[in-house]
Order: structure tokens, then C-alpha cells, then sequence
């Protein structure tokens, strides 16, 4: 059971951030798949939400220094 979340991250910048945003997310247990557009400033996360909430992507998200909106 996957679950596609896409957020606007606003703030991202530049292909650090985007490479530092798919490098966390991609180490983060219960997510399938990342593909962050440092062109349309979101990020595509396929999750298992039996493992892992919208709510704790966000906060990672969050916690990296990015602000982020579910869409």
C-alpha cells in the first residue's frame, strides 16, 4: 500500500537543498521513493503510511530548514 504525498517546498534553492532533501528522505524508513524538482520547488515521496505519517515527512522536511505545504 503506497501512498504519494507532493509538498511545495518554496524555500529550496538550489541542488544542495534539493540533494540534501533527497538524501534524508531517502534514508527515512517507510519511504519508497523521492523525486525532488528543483524546477517546480516540490518534492514527489511515495510512502508506506503504515510506517511512516505525512505529518513526519513534513516535520522532517521542517527540521532540515525548509518549509513545506501538503498539496
Amino acid at each position: 500500500m503506497t501512498q504519494l504525498l507532493v509538498y511545495d517546498i518554496p524555500d529550496m534553492h538550489c541542488k544542495q537543498c534539493a540533494k540534501v532533501l533527497r538524501l534524508a528522505l531517502g534514508f527515512t524508513a517507510g519511504v519508497e521513493k523521492t523525486e525532488i524538482s528543483l524546477e517546480n520547488l516540490n518534492a514527489s515521496i511515495s510512502i508506506d503510511p503504515r510506517i511512516i505519517s505525512k505529518t513526519k515527512i513534513k516535520a522532517i522536511i521542517v527540521a532540515l530548514g525548509f518549509s513545506a505545504m501538503l498539496l
